[in-house]
């Protein structure tokens, strides 16, 4: 299968540089980013007029935006006729993008955020009732082009938590100032933070620079109400329903304060849950470091599975995280490769998978278990490797015989 290779691509110093306007989102305030959302110079022509509704059916939130099919797509398989010919080049690389608002250095390169340039929600000025609200941030895993959570070092992807947790906070501990509370929404929070990821043309990543979304609205996606009625009907969330339900041998891997686990209710082959153990845990900035180092490993494991295991079933690589957070999840992220076509019983809610969990579920610890041997044969060759060098700069430092050193 072909695939569209970025190896010499990444956002310069320099034009970093130019582009921050503020390097930690924990001192920046409310206002201050609302401020700089509403002054960014590239997202007058690309603002949601604010307009949305709701489904009677099952409460989905519908907002109208046609200035988003104008957004630039870079990550369409290479064809033939593209074969020696020069990479794509990379908007964000090339440094075509928005105002920076938060950065933190990674061992190579460094991990931002920054403003959406075609955002499916705007602060509008006046808040007006029956209008959508809001700020749409994308946050990129590295200035490097081809580094993304399956390849950075897990000190890294650690360091790329952190800072989302940090927005987080900062769009969840502030006052929302001007954002109405949605007539409809029945759990009493005031506003949402969604955070996503999107790889691949086939499930809406426009942009082969890895990176994830966070959005923070006035109006209340489905899944958050459906978890929130989860725990007003069954009074636990759903996360510790699942820690409890779900059979043992659907385990994928345990990380101490987190699992990662195949669902007894698989919709597609190879979708996962990394859930976290702490019930009382709601949103990203409250774990702890070693919660955090979990959730990360987490992560940069499922993901590598996904982007191991779609090449040989013969699938284009895509796949979307969710993350569940608030009001009766618990804490808990649902990994989707779109390793299935949707088809017409699918969206009559009736599901057919080609493969069954217990299958799935050895197939990603046998894959994962490659992973960490490969991880320790590195390793083990490159400490090899530094003890033989020390020993050649021993050798080779070593005072001869009457050289008059005492």
């Amino acid at each position: 299968m072909s695939k569209t290779h970025y190896h010499s691509q990444r956002l310069s110093r320099e034009k970093l540089a130019a582009l921050l306007q503020n390097e930690d989102v924990a001192e920046l305030s409310f206002s201050a980013l609302v401020r700089l959302y509403r002054e960014e110079p590239g997202l007058a022509g690309f603002r949601p007029d604010g307009g949305y509704q709701i489904d009677p059916r099952n409460g989905e939130r519908i907002i109208f935006n046609a200035a988003r099919a104008r957004r630039p797509h870079d990550n369409r398989p290479v064809t033939e006729s593209r074969v020696g010919l020069p990479e794509r080049p990379c908007v964000v690389c090339q440094g075509q993008t928005t105002g920076i608002i938060d950065m933190a250095e990674l061992s190579e390169g460094v991990t931002f955020i920054n403003k959406n340039l075609y955002p499916l929600l705007f602060p509008a000025e006046e808040a007006l009732p029956g209008r959508v609200q809001g700020l749409h941030l994308l946050q990129w895993t590295s200035s490097l082009h081809d580094r993304d959570w399956h390849n950075l070092p897990l000190v890294d992807c650690v360091v790329v938590m952190e800072r989302l947790a940090a927005l987080e906070k900062l769009l969840l501990t502030q006052d929302v100032e001007g954002f109405l509370p949605e007539a409809t929404n029945p759990t009493g929070e005031r506003a949402f933070v969604s955070i996503i990821k999107n790889y691949g043309r086939l499930v809406g990543g426009s942009l082969a620079h890895g990176h994830q979304q966070i959005a923070l609205s006035n109006i209340i996606p489905r899944r958050f109400l459906d978890n929130w009625r989860f725990e007003q009907e069954r009074g636990e969330t759903f996360a510790a329903y699942m820690l409890r339900e779900n059979p043992p041998e659907l385990l994928v891997r345990d990380y101490g304060p987190a699992v990662l686990l195949v669902s007894y209710f698989m919709r597609r082959p190879y979708n996962m849950l990394l859930i976290l153990k702490e019930s009382g845990r709601r949103y990203l900035h409250e774990l702890s470091a070693v919660e955090m180092e979990a959730v990360a490993t987490g992560w940069r494991d499922a993901i590598h599975t996904i982007r191991e295991l779609m090449p040989r079933m013969g699938r284009e690589t895509a796949y979307n995280v969710v993350t569940h957070n608030g009001p009766g999840a618990g804490l808990y992220f649902e990994f989707l490769p779109y390793t299935q076509e949707i088809g017409g019983y699918e969206h009559l809610g009736l599901f057919s998978c080609q493969e069954r969990p217990e299958n799935v579920a050895a197939q990603l610890r046998e894959t994962l278990g490659d992973r960490r041997e490969l991880l320790r044969h590195r390793k083990k060759n490159f400490h090899r490797k530094d003890a033989k060098d020390a020993k050649k700069k021993k050798v080779t430092t070593q005072p001869s015989p009457g050289s008059g050193w005492a």
